[in-house]
């Protein structure tokens, strides 16, 4: 994994694909509709693992989730265009697939808690593709 701060982002080469981990500040309380159930996330840090293989790579798929202003598909949307939150910080796993193995690891730690449903609607292997930080 690269650590990388958010503003850098704009210097990555459009065609680099891989991995990632979003680190997420919510300043306040805040709820989402995931598959009709409504989920209040409390303040704190959360961690959101993605991939992006598609069209436009990593840089298209992180200036995405940075931007507020945007339509919402994925249950991250939720969270990232809320006025409570903001990216503190990014790690990319370039090249690799590795978007459920990273799941799966976070998901081991006694001071991370998994956000069942949440961001792995098209995975089978995972219960959560997003975790809470213990304080």
């Amino acid at each position: 994994m690269i650590p990388i701060y958010p503003g850098s982002i704009i210097n990555f080469t459009y065609d680099l694909k891989g991995s990632y981990i979003l680190c997420i500040h919510l300043a306040n309380q805040i709820s989402v509709f995931i598959r009709g159930r409504k989920i209040t996330l409390e303040a704190g840090y959360y961690l959101y693992v993605g991939q992006a293989f598609g069209s436009g790579g990593l840089s298209s798929r992180l200036h995405r989730h940075i931007r507020k202003n945007k339509k919402k598909h994925w249950h991250i949307d939720q969270v990232t265009m809320s006025e409570f939150s903001s990216i503190e910080g990014i790690a990319v796993s370039l090249n690799k697939r590795t978007e459920c193995e990273i799941a799966q690891q976070l998901s081991k730690f006694e001071t991370i808690i998994s956000i069942e449903g949440f961001g792995n609607s098209d995975c089978k292997s995972c219960s959560s593709h997003f975790f809470k930080l213990l304080e």
